[in-house]
């Protein structure tokens, strides 16, 4: 029962002038019909002082589903008129998604802009955000058939950190140009073609869907890379079988462009593609840390190249240890037993090996009886655990006994 409801104004409202605004905001939640007095009266009482922050977020399942987009859009233009740095929205109406005030784009105060549901991005010719670093445009609608990050890349100068989710976004050609930007995320689910050319980008992130075809990537100083890409299951089943193929040519951008990487994160399903897509693979003399998402149902083809092809590899990552049982594995993993065939993992200069989501299952357990054996510079071995349980003491006794030249830590 919502008690706090039943209270007269006045006594809410004396309530809450002792908190802080902080405080406030999050009780008066607990109050449904007073939320959107009490943001009106907040901004009014504080006058023409400037705001550094304003966050506004809520969902249809909050309980605020009724928040009038009038109100919003009065409430965005006045924190902007009072040099709002850090603007963060992210709003479910009922109905239609509302426009945003046309100013929110010309602001010379923003440095950080995070736009969310709810709201229809629109264009003017005269955009421009000189200061802004930080820009996130999550599931926003973008109004007209105009390319919105197109026009706006050149109008935010300094622009750093970029992410951009389309999956509302008809015009979007999937290319991003820019001398500013070190940080950027694309989260595609419909862009055929995706075009990075960003020559000081440190640090990449892209969550697609398989299909998109990979051109003109420019990653010369990347530093690290997430690839969190995804197919379908049948898709998958039809590339073992051969009866579909993927042209080399849509990833090989792509993985040219972040062979330079230290740090590189794999999703179970990108790994796989890999395989699918690259035959051969560029060497990553570079790279220091790799971090492997595993699954039951998508296989480890690739590692073995991968771990070749990559030197100095120091600190290896993998998240869970069950993967699709192939023969293609090579000696990486135990699925199948190789005699007389030169280990990646012996040549290897891994030091560091952590695993996590162990359950210590038999599978499991002889997977890192494999990794000791084989890593013969492992230094240092670090397990989280799903739970603990006497799987998890099995494996520390036969950490201990197995040899003295490493540690262990359980996270």
């Amino acid at each position: 029962m919502d008690r706090v409801s039943s209270l007269p104004d006045e006594v809410l409202g004396h309530m809450l002038s002792f908190l802080s605004t902080k405080e406030a905001a999050s009780t008066s939640v607990l109050s449904k019909r007073n939320f959107m007095d009490f943001v009106e009266s907040l901004l009014s009482l504080q006058g023409n002082s400037p705001i550094k922050k304003f966050a506004l977020k809520s969902n249809l399942g909050d309980g605020l589903g009724n928040v009038d987009p009038n109100r919003v859009q009065r409430w965005i233009c006045d924190v902007l008129k009072r040099g709002v740095v850090d603007l963060d929205v992210f709003i479910t109406f009922r109905g239609n998604s509302s426009p945003l005030p046309s100013m929110i784009f010309k602001s010379n105060t923003l440095v950080k802009l995070r736009l969310g549901r709810g709201f229809t991005i629109q264009l003017s010719d005269d955009v421009f955000l000189p200061m802004l670093k930080t820009l996130s445009l999550e599931s926003a609608y973008v109004d007209g058939d105009h390319d919105a990050i197109e026009i706006l890349l050149p109008r935010c100068p300094v622009l750093e950190e970029l992410v951009v989710e389309e999956k509302r976004w008809v015009h979007w050609c999937g290319s991003v140009s820019s001398p500013s930007l070190k940080r950027l995320c694309i989260r595609s689910f419909n862009i055929p073609i995706i075009s990075v050319d960003v020559p000081n980008l440190v640090y990449l992130e892209l969550s697609c869907i398989f299909g998109s075809k990979y051109a003109n990537v420019n990653l010369d100083s990347l530093v690290e890379a997430r690839l969190n890409l995804w197919v379908e299951e049948t898709r998958i089943k039809e590339l073992r079988n051969g009866s579909v193929h993927l042209n080399p040519d849509d990833m090989l951008d792509l993985i040219n462009g972040i062979r330079h990487v230290r740090v590189l994160h794999l999703s179970s399903d990108a790994l796989e593609l890999l395989y699918f897509s690259c035959q051969e693979l560029p060497m990553f003399d570079n790279l220091v840390h790799l971090s492997i998402e595993s699954d039951m149902k998508r296989g480890w083809q690739i590692l073995p190249l991968l771990i070749k092809n990559s030197p100095n590899l120091e600190t290896l990552i993998f998240k869970g240890l069950k993967h699709y049982k192939t023969k293609n594995c090579g000696d990486v993993c135990v699925c199948y037993q190789y005699k007389n065939i030169p280990s990646c993992l012996s040549s290897s200069r891994v030091k560091v090996l952590e695993i996590s989501g162990y359950q210590g299952k038999k599978r499991e357990l002889n997977q890192m009886k494999h990794f000791l054996k084989k890593l013969s510079c492992l230094e240092l071995v670090k397990i989280r655990p799903e739970e603990k349980g006497n799987n998890l003491q099995v494996t520390i006794d036969m950490f201990l006994g197995a040899s003295s030249k490493w540690k262990i830590q359980v996270m």
